[in-house]
């Protein structure tokens, strides 16, 4: 259970199992429509399928903090 135990406690699972199945219920409880739904449990979906990566989002942080100093940089970004 060592693999599955870990991939069920990554936040991205969670999260993605508690939209699918919120999102589930509403739509069976007549709360939402289909077409309300659909792109809820789309996303509930690929939160529980694709795994968390951190060292992406460090990544990803890092660029944009990188560009946005770059450009703040830029004579004649703001103008």
């Amino acid at each position: 259970m060592g693999k599955l135990g870990i991939w069920l406690r990554q936040p991205t699972t969670v999260a993605g199992i508690s939209t699918f199945f919120g999102t589930l219920i509403a739509l069976l409880l007549k709360q939402m429509s289909l077409a309300e739904a659909a792109p809820l449990l789309a996303g509930g979906a690929m939160s529980i399928i694709l795994p968390d990566n951190s060292t992406a989002k460090q990544q990803a942080e890092e660029l944009a903090k990188d560009v946005v100093s770059g450009t703040a940089r830029t004579p004649g970004a703001g103008a």
